[in-house]
């Protein structure tokens, strides 16, 4: 291999922390993540005692318009999401289930057509028998 480790200075190894830019989140899109908090121990105990204000800024504030905007999106948003979950699976029980409905009225038809041509065939074979009786009976006339 060659020196690749007098190459590789600018890349971070697992025990840096990497500083991220502070992120604001924005309410209007909510589905974009929030920025990780830092990984190093000490980072974390330095956030804990340095509160910043305007990092949670509490949305007492807003107005009724607004808080009914916010639940409308949410709304559609879970209700999409669920929607794709029980699509599928309503789907294929519906097809289970028309598939029982059409076994049965299948099996219905077939056992009303049965006795149909049971009957019918029945009809035939005494037409045909009284036929030949009553051609029999002119023979011997």
């Amino acid at each position: 291999m060659s020196n690749s480790s007098s190459q590789d200075f600018g890349i971070p190894v697992l025990t840096e922390v990497i500083p991220t830019p502070a992120r604001t989140v924005n309410i209007e899109t909510p589905s974009e993540p929030i920025a990780a908090a830092p990984a190093d121990a000490a980072a974390l105990a330095a956030d804990s005692k340095t509160v910043d204000p305007t990092a949670h800024q509490p949305i007492d504030s807003w107005l009724d318009e607004e808080w009914t905007r916010m639940e409308q999106k949410i709304s559609e948003r879970v209700l999409t999401q669920l929607l794709e979950r029980i699509e599928p699976v309503l789907e294929q029980r519906i097809r289970d289930s028309l598939a029982q409905v059409m076994q049965v009225a299948a099996e219905g038809i077939r056992q009303d057509f049965h006795q149909t041509l049971a009957d019918a065939i029945s009809d035939a074979v005494a037409q045909e028998v009284d036929k030949i009786h009553f051609s029999n009976k002119q023979n011997n006339l």
